[in-house]
């Protein structure tokens, strides 16, 4: 009997040692590849939009600025809330300057994006912010699984994608097609494409958001990166008050800027994997004209 206790005993501690010993090395990816290991000069909030119209090597290189690329897919506008909190509250903002805010026209539309999202934040169970996160979306269960066994946390294809690439240093956009105009045409025809809403309470995160970074005087640039023309103008009214509530909000704060690149591109079929994301030359093409409008921007920052 005593043989046997000792056995599960050792067999318990030996799993929790080596479940322990994944994580740490799946975490070195993960924080690698978002950033979350140092003290950039910018941070990239955003979603997949954001994501994959940045080259995150490219700007460091031609800026001379670190750069730190914590975008998640399908996260909403308050999951960037608990990314915010998250990066501030690891001590990772002493030397930040800008932070590139990724929104799109359904910025403040409830649901559309992915499912559980929460679920993408398991690795950071350990931060206090994120924790209760998720202990407010999780079952019960779901959450002390997690909780216990740590390389539960990365079972999410995203995750573990990330820490593979963070491994590897690698943030290459991997969307090389190009949309078919024409099916996306009968597509729209036939089923229409979701309403943009103007949802208080996400307006509300957004603004929470960005005024974390703003009172330690970091300057937040709303980066509105091109999705395709003919999914804007499918609801032409609320898409204009969209655009305009974040010109107005923008210009009631120094610290805040808007840039959008939908006036110029949106209409450039060649640059659009979907609707939605950019290809790599759409990539190619925002990364040229983020570097140009940041170089500008710090600059003028200097000269004051």
């Amino acid at each position: 009997m005593k043989r046997l206790i000792t056995v599960l005993i050792v067999s318990v501690a030996a799993f929790f040692a080596l479940d322990f010993a994944i994580d740490r090395a799946m975490m070195h990816g993960v924080k690698n590849y978002y950033g979350l290991n140092q003290k950039p000069d910018i941070l990239l909030l955003g979603h997949s939009h954001l994501m994959l119209a940045t080259d995150k090597q490219r700007m460091e290189k031609e800026l001379g600025m670190t750069v730190s690329k914590y975008c998640r897919e399908g996260v909403s506008v308050a999951d960037k809330k608990v990314m915010a909190e998250h990066f501030i509250n690891s001590g990772l903002a002493d030397s930040l300057k800008y932070v590139l805010y990724g929104v799109d026209l359904y910025s403040f539309t409830v649901g559309g994006l992915s499912n559980n999202v929460y679920k993408l934040f398991y690795p950071f169970m350990d931060d206090a912010d994120v924790n209760d996160y998720i202990h407010r979306e999780a079952s019960a269960t779901d959450y002390w699984l997690h909780k216990i066994v740590r390389t539960s946390r990365y079972n999410n294809d995203g995750v573990k994608n990330g820490a593979v690439r963070g491994w590897m240093n690698n943030w290459d956009n991997l969307k090389t097609n190009t949309i078919d105009v024409e099916q996306y045409k009968k597509e729209i025809a036939v089923g229409g494409e979701q309403k943009i809403e103007m949802n208080p309470k996400l307006i509300r995160a957004l603004k929470e958001t960005v005024d974390m970074f703003t009172s330690k005087d970091i300057t937040v640039i709303l980066v509105n990166t091109p999705t395709l023309n003919l999914l804007n103008e499918h609801d032409p009214e609320m898409y204009n008050r969209m655009v305009t509530w974040f010109k107005n909000y923008s210009d009631s704060n120094a610290l805040v800027k808007y840039w959008d690149y939908n006036p110029q591109y949106s209409s450039d079929y060649s640059l659009f994997s979907d609707k939605l994301h950019l290809n790599v030359k759409g990539q190619e093409l925002i990364t040229t004209y983020l570097v140009k409008d940041l170089d500008s921007l710090n600059n003028r920052t200097k000269q004051k």
